[in-house]
């Protein structure tokens, strides 16, 4: 970091949660985590249960200060205040190298918003144990905080105005939701416990018709007045182990599973404090974090995948939590992060070949494309891969009708790739009618717009009345291509191999 630079810092508190619920409140509503047996504790959301759900099979249940034993307990939100939380509109992200010209790039930005800006610092250091690990952001945001129907509605007009950027908001909490929540047991006692209960549970409990494992903290508070939320406190590596059968098949070389946990633990330490301010858990169980499986047993080999890399994360430049996005299948060259989501440069993350060796094209250039796609080169064609290379076809009436549920651009006449990434997907394309024309930026909105084509990596042409689409891949293609994992898997590669191939100049550390 540069000494002239001044920046304002999310802290991450590190403590362990004692026996008085109450005081620890604001705590719980900060970054902080728990450590045991030098493994660190973090929050999940597990599910929102309306107000009268019963939770059966617990020993107990922490209200305030004190401790009531009870088998089972139904409970009710009352006096609910909801969090304060404003946002910062953050119009670009800023790497490393380029701090230094962080005064004119925030100017420019002020110029030509005509909002006052500064640089925000999103995230922070932190240390697990003797590790010291960062997962600072850098972004240009307004200098002004906003509620969030002014945010919602500024994103909407910079985002028209800056279309090539990836312009969003950041929030900012500023104080804690405050509720009482009444709990009444079976025996028929009834209790008004501040903010939030902590459930001990049997070997199993219930929540309404849903089963949950024992030997966790489980805790009850609300977002609303009408819900409570059922929040897990448990180490990274159970909620690994949850995790990862949403996101890798079963069927998957070990090895391949075995990245696939090293890059999903990656990305919880990537997230942490960023995401969820104004609730008191670090992540949640769906896509907007990482999707968690609670209900079933999870099978051996999952386990095993976690645990042999219990702790390993990827780091750039020795402490730095690197993002480690993954998609369905690259189709053979995952592609530069800027040209997928406008963000900063990460130099691990600049698009690679997905294969032995090299190939001599451009896939920017329509000519190499289509020899590209004329190939079957990369992640060795699996069978299993159903998009490695693909075909669709569009009736000129569909077509017509999806374009034009966007703006009236009349028939289809033409489409042109304007700019196209390293892996040839498009980021931004101009869809000619007779009418007008639809500029789109953004693989995914091109995606989106086309009834959600598999990747923008595609070459098009008119045939009669039919547009036929041929590309390669499923999904943005940044990072790891979990098809190519499971190619390399089954070639006998080790986990590291494969995370050293989607994620160069990278390096797996253990940090606990």
């Amino acid at each position: 970091m540069h000494k002239f630079v001044v920046f304002s810092f999310l802290i991450f508190f590190i403590f362990s949660i004692s026996a008085d619920i109450s005081q620890e409140f604001d705590f719980l509503h900060s970054a902080s985590f728990s450590f045991r047996n030098s493994i660190p504790y973090i929050r999940v959301h597990v599910k929102s249960y309306e107000n009268g759900t019963k939770i059966e099979n617990i020993k107990s249940f922490d209200c305030g200060n004190s401790e009531i034993e009870a088998k089972s307990l139904t409970f009710s939100v009352a006096n609910f205040t909801p969090a304060v939380v404003k946002y910062k509109i953050a119009f670009q992200e800023l790497a490393h190298n380029e701090l230094k010209s962080h005064a004119e790039k925030s100017k420019l930005w002020s110029l030509k918003t005509g909002m006052e800006t500064e640089i925000f610092v999103h995230g922070a250091i932190f240390s697990i144990n003797k590790s010291t690990v960062d997962n600072r952001e850098y972004f240009i945001v307004s200098k002004e905080l906003f509620e969030k129907s002014r945010a919602e509605e500024l994103l909407n007009k910079f985002r028209e105005m800056f279309p090539d950027h990836n312009i969003v908001s950041i929030p900012v909490h500023e104080a804690n939701a405050k509720s009482e929540i009444k709990v009444r047991t079976d025996e028929g006692k009834s209790y008004k416990c501040p903010n939030l209960i902590l459930i001990h549970p049997k070997a199993g409990f219930m929540a309404g018709n849903d089963s949950y494992p024992g030997d966790r903290n489980y805790f009850i508070t609300p977002l609303s007045g009408s819900k409570g939320e059922l929040v897990i406190e448990d180490s990274v590596e159970n909620i690994l182990q949850r995790i990862l059968p949403g996101e890798m098949f079963l069927s998957a070389p070990l090895e391949t599973l075995k990245a696939q946990a090293v890059a999903a633990r990656t990305d919880i330490f990537m997230q942490l404090g960023k995401r969820h301010v104004s609730e008191i858990w670090h992540i949640c169980s769906e896509v907007h974090c990482q999707k968690v499986i609670w209900n079933g047993k999870i099978d051996s080999k999952f386990v095993q995948a976690v645990k042999e890399t219990e702790g390993e994360v990827l780091l750039f430049n020795g402490s730095h939590v690197a993002r480690a996005p993954y998609c369905s299948s690259a189709g053979g060259r995952t592609e530069d992060i800027r040209n997928v989501w406008f963000t900063a440069e990460k130099p691990y993350l600049t698009g690679v070949w997905d294969g032995d060796e090299p190939l001599n094209l451009n896939l920017s250039k329509e000519a190499d494309l289509k020899k590209f796609l004329e190939s079957d080169y990369g992640e060795d064609n699996l069978k299993m891969n159903k998009r490695h290379r693909w075909k669709v076809e569009f009736p000129q009436e569909k077509i017509d009708e999806l374009l034009n549920s966007r703006k009236k651009i009349g028939k289809l006449k033409e489409i042109k790739a304007l700019q196209r990434g390293v892996s040839g997907r498009i980021y931004k394309a101009e869809f000619v009618g007779t009418l007008s024309s639809l500029v789109v930026y953004g693989e995914l909105n091109i995606r989106k717009l086309l009834d959600n084509l598999y990747s923008s990596a595609f070459l098009v042409r008119k045939e009669d009345e039919n547009w036929i689409f041929e590309g390669a891949g499923w999904g943005h293609g940044v990072g790891m291509s979990q098809m190519g994992a499971v190619s390399l898997g089954k070639k006998g590669r080790d986990f590291r191999f494969i995370l050293k191939r989607y994620y160069p100049k990278t390096d797996i550390s253990k940090i606990y």
